[in-house]
């Protein structure tokens, strides 16, 4: 934790603010809290460039995310794409490499182990799994039935977009399991970049590819450089991203891993937590949003 004077005054160069959506700028129904979408827009019309930044296939943006005034770039896939939300336009794509894939393929007949690939902006999952989802809690249910498609044959499915996969997300719903995938995954860590969104799951992605690199690029495009960016997180998808930011928030409700790098630590994601942080950091007024 950094003091709050100090940051208030690294603040006064910030020019982008990213956050990341579940568990952080979204509450537990998967909505954006007004007071939320309020202080972003406030930034906005201060002249910050606002993205959003999601493990998250691309389909999968929630539309009010997408309709914030001011919401310029959508970083989906963990930063395997990165899009233009202002005109459309992909900006920059990523895959996992062919080896990559073939390296996690036992995985694909494990019973324990529910497997989804993103390809297109968009996640599959085998068909029964899809209908058989006892891995899936109760509180992410309603959005896993809403955003994946199921397919009857994900094996086939994967080897005919095997160039294209920007994501894969292992699902689990035991401790065991998630340690045995944890040793699997480990022994091939060379070949993609490793990292876990929820606490029921493990997610790759191509080597490299992070949310933190991702927003390199577009700092890159904007003529900006890590110390101008802001970035919200709960995670330890986020934590490089909070780690790399001038200044990295965490959500009360983040795991430790995103803690402990985060410069600052706001209110959790049902209390607006990226609002009440945009105040204390003097970003927007301390009264607004109300």
């Amino acid at each position: 934790m950094t003091d709050l004077s100090v940051l208030r005054e690294r603040a006064k160069r910030i020019r982008l603010v990213a956050t990341d959506l579940d568990r952080t700028l979204l509450d537990g129904k998967h909505c954006v809290p007004e007071e939320n979408q309020k202080a972003l827009e406030a930034c906005a019309a201060r002249g910050l460039v606002l993205c959003a930044a999601t493990g998250r296939a691309f389909s999968a943006l929630p539309e009010q995310v997408l309709r914030i005034s001011g919401m310029r770039y959508l970083i989906s896939s963990n930063g395997a794409k990165i899009h233009d939300n202002e005109t459309g336009a992909l900006l920059r794509e990523s895959y996992l490499s062919p080896e990559a894939i073939r390296a996690i393929w036992p995985l694909l007949s494990d019973p324990d182990v529910l497997c989804e690939f993103f390809w297109d902006g968009s996640p599959y999952v085998q068909a029964d799994r899809y209908e058989r989802h006892e891995a899936i809690p109760d509180w992410f249910l309603d959005y896993f039935l809403e955003s994946r498609n199921p397919v009857p044959d994900i094996a086939e499915a994967v080897d005919a977009h095997i160039h294209k996969i920007e994501n894969v997300n292992f699902v689990f719903g035991t401790d065991e399991v998630r340690e045995r995938i944890r040793a699997f995954l480990s022994a091939h860590g060379d070949l993609f970049e490793q990292c876990s969104s929820m606490p029921f799951n493990f997610e790759i992605g191509g080597k490299g590819v992070t949310k933190a690199a991702a927003l390199d690029f577009l700092c890159a495009r904007e003529g900006m450089e890590p110390a101008d960016c802001l970035c919200f997180g709960d995670s330890e998808n986020d934590a490089k991203m909070i780690a790399w930011a001038g200044i990295g928030v965490a959500v009360e409700n983040a795991v430790p891993e995103a803690k402990a790098v985060a410069d600052l630590i706001t209110l959790d994601n049902e209390h607006s937590g990226v609002a009440d942080a945009l105040r204390a950091l003097a970003l927007i007024s301390e009264e607004y949003p109300t």
